[in-house]
């Protein structure tokens, strides 16, 4: 399952490098944004594959007792994502605004987002409080909805650039009235 996330979101960097691209071609603003998310979607796939946060948090976080003292539920060192996902929402507004002209897109970022959200809450609770067995359930689904997150950011942006992709290759507005033959 990591491999996979980490395959999905390295492909959703992809598609954001080229959606940078296509815009950066056709003289359209807004691709450093796409460039951002490029980075920030290749940043968690090397996170999911390598482990960098865990190792962060178990080598060098949690053995000092850092954690977050007004989130109680938090285990020493368990808050770096929380960091991660606050930089992510607070790029959505201009990510929504990049997506205004493309409705599925939005639907698959709402979708991820609120995903996104579920999960990393989900990874801050502190599982030594919990016994074996609820803690691999609990895992188990965190894993499982990090990766429906993963599929439905892939999506948005995917959704964007065969947009922009097909206005490339139809230049002529959707919106007017055209006679087929």
């Amino acid at each position: 399952m990591t491999w996979l996330q980490s395959v999905v979101l390295m492909l959703a960097a992809a598609a954001s490098l080229l959606v940078a691209h296509v815009l950066r071609r056709s003289a359209a603003d807004g691709n450093r944004l796409w460039l951002l998310l490029a980075g920030g979607f290749a940043a968690l796939s090397i996170d999911e594959r390598f482990a960098v946060h865990e190792r962060l948090r178990d080598g060098m976080l949690a053995p000092r007792g850092i954690g977050v003292p007004f989130l109680p539920w938090v285990a020493p060192g368990d808050f770096l994502l929380m960091i991660v996902a606050i930089g992510g929402l607070a790029a959505l507004p201009f990510v929504w605004r990049a997506l205004a002209s493309d409705h599925g897109a939005r639907w698959a970022l709402m979708i991820g987002v609120a995903l996104a959200v579920v999960a990393v809450g989900m990874d801050s609770i502190d599982p030594t409080t919990w016994t074996e067995v609820a803690e691999r359930f609990q895992q188990t689904i965190e894993e499982v909805v990090e990766l429906g997150s993963a599929l439905a950011l892939f999506a948005a942006v995917t959704f964007r650039l065969l947009g922009l992709l097909g206005d490339l290759l139809d230049p002529i507005d959707p919106k007017l009235d055209r006679d087929p033959v």
